[in-house]
């Protein structure tokens, strides 16, 4: 029998941003434990349990099957209730340590750790505040807390009850510490989406998709003593650089992953959607010359700035096989984009645009955000405007297009900005406010526009769209 039974849960997402979001952002829990199977062997299990595939009820059912010793939440603040109600029930089903991890945790830790203090002293609550194998290797061979790496947590001293927090230990563990093949089997959902995908007519790419990241970070991101300086504003990735994976290491990943869809679904991988969010021409180019022969004619989607469209970047694409980018537009007046801190003028933007649909046959998907400082209806109603001449310049090459509210995300600069004008006025700590509070606050004091002016612009921009979102699968209920 396991000594650990370890349990990690993703919390299904609130506020309307609750589509079903392939699996890319689950990679770091396959990490994790590749790391702890092969460190503790068959004194551990581990199981995944992914909310963007499973109802809140069937997220209940998983953690109250049994008492776990270790559950661990992936934190991102559109789960952040959801987050606080299966925590209750973990404690209540026997769990001896709760650990909360991702952005949520990495920049907000305290919120996470006050809502764990009424779980009682029998309960460890804590945070991971950067790579958590260490981490949890530390706590689960019981080195004491003060002496766990990458760790916040509550301590106590004279009577008072304080956040603590332990040292920083760099860097990930080496190659052959974690399993040569990343253990598919402990998170099922994958399979139950690829599924979803065969047997929806109407998915958009081709299926089958496979959804992963070819780097980290960003090459934009400036940081100095520790403090995020320059960024997309309402950037709140952690990655401090861009970090390039081998690019081998994704195509054994879908090696690994394609044999068991074979096995499992009768087909393999027909696509590859690319979530790296900072692509280069040197990093295609690197895809391309370590891609298997068997792959050759695999189908390719990235994230494609409009910062970053150059002819090198488009061609680079091509040589991917690219079928389909996901444009990052975000500001369509000179004001918001120099807000967003873009780098380019507004012609400039219609330039580079109109060179993608004349010199490429790339589909399209488009996101545009709303409620950036000094926001008015009128700007409102021109993004609406700019929207559907996308829209019009594409024609039937567009996937999708999207209005996106800006969020003050913990760690960005703009939840830096709303956090300093809030205790100047007196306001509630943004930190305390969900989501859809937080924007509001934003919005009243950095903007001339309300919540529902900005939900109106969203609207419209919906009804522009040929779907609501590209990639959403029906949630279950």
């Amino acid at each position: 029998m396991a000594r650990h039974k370890l349990l990690f849960v993703v919390p299904p997402q609130q506020y309307g941003y609750g589509y079903i979001n392939d699996f890319f952002w689950q990679e770091g829990l396959l990490y994790l434990a590749s790391f702890l199977l092969k460190r503790f062997g068959a004194q551990i299990e581990v199981t995944i349990c992914d909310g963007n595939h499973r109802s809140m009820t069937e997220c209940r059912d998983v953690i109250a099957a049994q008492p776990w010793d270790l559950v661990g939440f992936h934190c991102i603040d559109h789960t952040r209730d959801a987050t606080f109600e299966l925590l209750d029930l973990a404690a209540q089903t026997g769990a001896r340590r709760i650990v909360f991890g991702g952005a949520g945790a990495i920049f907000g830790a305290e919120q996470y750790l006050r809502r764990g203090q009424s779980l009682g002293p029998d309960v460890l609550v804590g945070a991971c505040t950067d790579a958590g194998e260490r981490t949890l290797e530390a706590l689960l061979t019981d080195v004491p807390l003060d002496e766990v790496p990458n760790f916040v947590y509550l301590g106590t001293q004279d009577g008072r009850t304080r956040v603590r927090r332990t040292r920083k230990a760099a860097g990930r563990p080496g190659p052959d510490e974690y399993l040569d093949e990343l253990p598919f089997e402990v998170y099922t959902e994958i399979f139950d989406y690829l599924r979803l995908q065969l047997a929806r007519a109407d998915y958009p790419y081709q299926s089958l998709t496979y959804s992963g990241l070819s780097h980290e970070g960003c090459p934009h991101r400036v940081w100095r003593d520790g403090d995020l300086v320059k960024s997309c504003s309402f950037c709140a990735i952690p990655a401090r650089k861009l970090a390039y994976r081998p690019p081998g290491e994704m195509w054994e990943r879908i090696s690994r992953l394609d044999t068991l869809c074979q096995d499992r679904l009768g087909t393999g991988f027909r696509s590859i959607k690319d979530w790296g969010d900072s692509l280069t021409p040197r990093l295609l180019r690197d895809l391309v010359a370590t891609r298997p022969p068997r792959y050759a004619e695999m189908r390719y989607s990235g994230y494609l700035s409009v910062a970053d469209m150059t002819p090198k970047m488009l061609e680079a694409l091509q040589g991917m096989n690219c079928w389909s980018v996901y444009m990052g537009v975000d500001g369509t007046s000179d004001s918001g984009l120099e807000f967003l801190e873009k780098g380019y003028s507004v012609p400039t933007l219609w330039d580079r645009l109109r060179y993608l649909r004349d010199h490429h046959d790339f589909r399209v998907e488009v996101g545009v955000i709303l409620g950036v400082e000094g926001e008015t209806r009128s700007s409102l109603e021109r993004s609406v405007a700019a929207v559907q001449r996308v829209a019009d310049l594409f024609q039937d090459r567009v996937i999708v297009v999207q209005g996106n509210m800006l969020v003050p995300m913990p760690g960005s600069l703009v939840f830096g900005s709303l956090a300093r004008r809030a205790r100047s006025d007196g306001l509630a700590d943004p930190l305390t406010l969900d989501v859809q509070g937080r924007i509001g606050q934003w919005l009243d004091q950095f903007t001339q526009v309300t919540f529902q002016d900005c939900a109106e612009a969203q609207a419209a921009i919906e009804r522009i769209s040929p779907r609501r979102h590209s990639y959403s699968m029906p949630r279950p209920a």
